[in-house]
């Protein structure tokens, strides 16, 4: 059995024509003096001429000539070997591009069911016209017509789309793959077994076993768990993004945030309310086409039983669309005729949900919904019975994940502005934070079963970065004194909107989304604020678009979005009597600050936390990038370089002087650097502690208990220590870091028996001992004056 490289870190790039092949070999070294194991490539097979990220493939059988030629791709990972990285590739197995440079596609069309390749495409034949508009008789991509579903549970479709990815395993040069989109497959686990047997007969291994580093993008949902059968190292973080910002919101403040946002928007709509609302809209939207056809194709599974009467394809579409609007995960997993208890109970819990938001459904035709998707067959059903209502379900399963995303991620997401750190891929906006002792029980959970994911904070598809999210997390701490600045920026800036067919734009909800974003992802550099204001306009509008009220990508509402934009225009004015900006950027500071505080530790605990910490690119600085294509944006990788070559070199003079230079400029970002390559170099030189190594939580004794999450991580007579600081508006104020006898006074840090008596501060080259007095560390010398710490034993 091969023995399967699991990253130390990776680091993900998005190739395109302007970041290509040779680009990312010239990092490469880069990455590795900061600490990087694995460079992680989004898709790098031919797409869509021009294509931003790679997502739109036309030809998985061959590299993107515009990334570079294949010597370009060689001499990367030849580079890569040198330093002693892996590369873990993003492959796309879901859908393709189906446009003229598809060469599969076009021989489609040409020669519809008479082409060779008409058994790759996911094709209704009865409906089927191309690529010519919503209903193309096609599975799509989410909504997007152009993005066509592949049949890749046909193996002969398999072995030709992944055709290039098996030769770059088997060749050495890809160590690890990430699945996109898993919950778009028509079989998921069927999928990920061929694909784990095909890399062992590509390498030319035998025997069973999880031999290979295969990672999925799949979004949990709730109290969701992967399933326990996929073999795979875990997901690709949202899970673990979502648990680490959900620790640093207060949760006394999460509270009394509801209570502020029903004041300020007038509304008392709960999320739940917004979350179905949204994906019925976009049922009836984006999906009428295939949620009808599923109707009809039930009253066909109706009509086959001589005892169910009076079930039309229009009362079972009714019942359809309300089940899968209450569907609370993306998709059940039903693969055989016999249901799993786990989806059994989900599938009953959106059945009885959708019985009580549509009473006038009638309670017949819900019931016989639920048995189709629980499989609960009559004894006189045939086996041909059985395996066509099984696939009705394997196809229904394909499309609840698209109306989950697009009505919960790209819909509900941005029509729910409590505090938005919160509003993520995964995530819940209602929450009221994590606190520090089930933040731990997560962790040990997460060792025991999934040691291996990846731990995101940052990816593409985020709403927002992660030091956007520490910023706004803030707010959860102060919420007398947000509320206190929210009304006041409300009454100077009413006169500023302009009304819009009766409406004053921006209402209330887009407003404090508003306010809350520009909190969030102001810039730290004046130099950068004029693009700022553009790049906000850009965000603002495609907010209002995906929320779906006033306007939307299918009907935009130039008149609202105009005055939107006048608006935000307006107050951002740097001149004349603008109350609002001053104020404004008074309070901003405060956020920043405290926000910068939050991100060093979300980076220190990212990088120690069971799991393979992952960094987006360009996240090792501040970054205060929005949802795509925001965060697409060059990345400065010179100023990055040049920051780490200053620590190399000036660290043999004494790193208690370099830590201090960095927290003197924390402005500029270069502490965030400074603690992710000490970490980052501490992880690699011993990685066996923190890949398989003992979680131990820490408990604190003295009166900011709350304020501080502490742990180890050992293995044999190793062991680290890693304390971080939490909620810091309540223990310093603006610009003094929490660090210490006058923050932390007497408190004490508690050590498990066994634990070493001397230990050395890998970011401040301090020596501690215990205390006299028993197995304990001051906190006042664990954080006596860098705000986070990563103790080594001696």
């Amino acid at each position: 059995m091969i023995k399967p490289k699991i990253p130390v870190a990776t680091y993900r790039i998005q190739f395109n024509q302007q970041f290509r092949f040779e680009d990312a070999q010239k990092l490469v070294p880069y990455l590795s003096n900061l600490g990087i194991s694995d460079l992680y490539a989004s898709p790098i097979f031919k797409a869509r001429q021009g294509s931003i990220h790679g997502y739109d493939v036309v030809d998985p059988s061959c590299l993107n000539p515009e990334l570079g030629s294949e010597a370009d791709f060689d001499a990367l990972v030849h580079q890569l070997k040198d330093d002693g990285m892996g590369l873990l590739l993003d492959i796309v197995p879901n859908h393709m591009a189906a446009i003229p440079e598809n060469p599969w596609w076009m021989d489609v069309l040409n020669k519809g069911q008479n082409s060779p390749f008409a058994a790759f495409f996911d094709t209704h034949w009865l409906n089927f016209r191309g690529s010519r508009g919503k209903s193309t008789g096609h599975r799509r991509f989410f909504d997007i017509g152009d993005l066509i579903g592949i049949r890749v549970e046909d193996i002969r479709v398999f072995e030709a789309t992944h055709s290039l990815a098996l030769h770059l395993v088997a060749n050495h040069q890809v160590t690890g793959l990430r699945i996109d989109h898993i919950d778009g497959l028509y079989d998921p686990l069927e999928y990920l077994l061929r694909l784990q047997q095909s890399v062992k007969s590509h390498l030319k291994e035998a025997g069973k076993g999880l031999d290979f580093y295969v990672i999925v993008e799949k979004i949990l949902s709730g109290d969701e768990a992967i399933p326990e059968e996929w073999p795979i190292f875990g997901t690709t973080g949202y899970d673990f993004a979502n648990r680490l910002n959900a620790l640093f919101v207060d949760s006394r403040g999460a509270e009394a945030l509801d209570k502020i946002y029903s004041r300020f928007t007038g509304s008392q709509v709960a999320f739940d309310d917004v979350v179905y609302e949204k994906k019925r809209q976009v049922i009836a939207e984006l999906f009428p086409g295939e949620i009808k056809a599923l109707g009809r194709r039930l009253a066909y599974l109706a009509h086959q039983n001589s005892r169910i009467v009076n079930l039309s394809p229009k009362a079972l579409t009714k019942a359809i669309t309300g089940v899968t609007a209450c569907l609370a995960i993306y998709r059940t997993y039903v693969r055989t005729l016999t249901v799993s208890p786990q989806d059994k109970l989900r599938l009953e819990r959106a059945t009885a949900e959708a019985q009580r938001r549509n009473p006038e459904i009638n309670a017949e035709t819900l019931d016989f919904l639920k048995r189709v998707l629980t499989l609960d067959f009559q004894h006189s059903y045939t086996s041909e019975q059985k395996e066509t209502w099984l696939s009705f379900v394997l196809r229904w399963q394909q499309l609840t994940g698209a109306i989950m995303a697009k009505g919960f991620e790209d819909t509900a997401l941005y029509g729910y502005n409590r505090l938005v750190s919160l509003n993520e891929i995964g995530g819940n906006p209602r929450s009221v934070g994590l606190s520090i002792d089930d933040f731990h029980h997560q962790n040990t959970a997460r060792l025991e079963r999934w040691p291996h994911a990846l731990n995101a904070t940052s990816t593409h598809d985020t709403k927002r970065s992660e030091d956007v999210r520490a910023r706004i997390n803030v707010l959860s701490e102060i919420p007398e004194e947000w509320e206190k600045h929210l009304i006041q920026w409300h009454q100077w800036n009413q006169p500023k909107k302009c009304k819009v067919n009766g409406l004053l734009v921006p209402e209330p909800n887009i407003e404090i989304l508003l306010y809350q974003t520009l909190l969030g992802a102001w810039p730290l550099v004046l130099d950068e604020v004029s693009d700022f204001k553009e790049r906000l306009k850009t965000y603002m509008v495609k907010a209002v678009r995906e929320a779906k009220v006033y306007t939307s990508w299918l009907s935009p509402n130039s008149d609202y979005e105009s005055a939107l934009i006048a608006f935000l225009e307006s107050i951002l004015e740097s001149y004349g009597q603008n109350e609002f900006l001053g104020d404004f950027l008074q309070f901003q500071k405060q956020v920043a600050f405290h926000g910068a505080l939050n991100s060093l530790a979300q980076a220190l605990l990212k990088i120690t936390l069971p799991g393979v910490p992952d960094f987006y690119q360009g996240m090792e600085l501040w970054d205060f990038s929005l949802v795509d294509p925001d965060n697409r944006r060059p990345v400065n990788f010179e100023r990055r370089k040049e920051y780490l070559d200053y620590f190399v070199e000036r660290e043999v003079q004494g790193q208690q002087l370099l830590a201090q230079q960095a927290l003197n400029s924390w402005e500029d970002g270069r502490v965030k650097l400074y603690v992710t390559y000490k970490a980052l170099n501490i992880r690699k030189s011993c990685k066996d502690i923190f890949q398989d190594g003992e979680y131990i939580l820490l408990k604190v004794e003295g009166r900011k208990q709350e304020h501080v999450c502490a742990f180890v991580r050992s293995k044999g007579e190793k062991w680290f220590i890693i304390a971080i600081p939490r909620l810091t508006t309540m223990l310093v104020r603006t610009g003094a870091m929490p660090v210490g006898q006058g923050v932390w006074g007497d408190d004490l840090l508690l050590l498990p028996e066994g634990a070493p008596d001397r230990w050395l501060n890998i970011f401040t080259g301090e020596g501690l001992r215990i205390s006299s007095a028993g197995r304990r560390l001051t906190l006042s010398n664990v954080l006596s004056t860098f705000p986070v710490a990563l103790l080594k034993s001696l």
